[in-house]
């Protein structure tokens, strides 16, 4: 059950970084020479959430804690130009990405408000 809690959590953490990176992209859309960014956290989460991963264990002080985190997916740059200033981004399709990924993070917390709200039903019995 905490896995599926977590799955989620650093979902809405990659769209949240995604949104901000994004944001940038829109801020800069008259920039010139500015080169759009993106951030693919969703394969990265896919991998770590399909993977089967032995769990470790530190038996010793001096190992290594292992981590469980999920790192949110590598920050990839549009090197092509599309305005004759050399400004890649193009407004139309970064709204939409925008937009596109408001409505994950709405539908991944939405799905994270429904899991919670099970199991707090559940440790109380079902009474309020």
């Amino acid at each position: 059950m905490k896995d599926v809690s977590l799955i989620m959590q650093r979902a809405l953490d990659g769209a949240w970084r995604r949104h901000e990176v994004l944001a940038n992209n829109v801020a800069n859309a008259e920039t010139p020479g500015y080169k759009r960014l993106d951030l693919d956290f969703r394969t990265a989460l896919a991998e770590a959430s399909a993977a089967k991963r032995p769990t470790l264990v530190a038996t010793s002080p001096r190992h290594i804690v292992p981590s469980n985190t999920v790192e949110p997916g590598c920050l990839g740059q549009d090197l092509s130009a599309i305005t004759p200033d050399g400004n890649s981004v193009d407004i139309d399709r970064e709204m939409g990405e925008v937009a596109a990924n408001a409505l994950y993070y709405s539908a991944v917390s939405g799905q994270l408000r429904a899991h919670l709200s099970l199991l707090r039903k559940a440790i109380t019995e079902g009474r309020r």
